[in-house]
């Protein structure tokens, strides 16, 4: 099976491509009090996962990253350009959704950021800024 590499400028165009393209579809709903706790959240385990790869950027003798498109052996800066444009993109995808479908957007992103987070911390990696 081949695996496809993208670059970050192909990844930031699909990212600004969906975002258009949902935009078109659904006028953002206001985020009410439970989108906003969970966009909290969200924001919380991405920023302890951006730290946690940062660490592993700052120590590739001990560690390496699993992210396809970060490679094995990032730099700090690869590392920060990612997350800030992950970290763009995840807002306005979230913003653009109708409310029921941004709650389950941000649950499910930060399910999956809790679960990379605790295993990171279970490993051994921590958050260096």
């Amino acid at each position: 099976m081949a695996v496809v590499k993208w670059g970050m400028r192909q990844l930031l165009g699909f990212m600004v491509i969906a975002v258009l393209l949902v935009g078109r579809v659904h006028a953002a709903d206001p985020w009410d009090s439970t989108d906003k706790a969970l966009g909290a959240v969200a924001l919380t385990t991405w920023a302890v996962d951006w730290g946690q790869t940062r660490y592993i950027a700052k120590h590739p003798q001990q560690f390496h990253e699993y992210n396809l498109l970060l490679g094995e052996h990032p730099s700090v800066a690869r590392v920060n350009n990612y997350f800030i444009g992950v970290g763009i993109a995840g807002y306005l995808l979230a913003d653009y959704l109708p409310s029921g479908q941004r709650k389950t957007f941000l649950t499910v992103f930060s399910a999956f950021e809790i679960g990379i987070t605790a295993h990171n911390r279970h490993i051994g990696v921590k958050v260096a800024f």
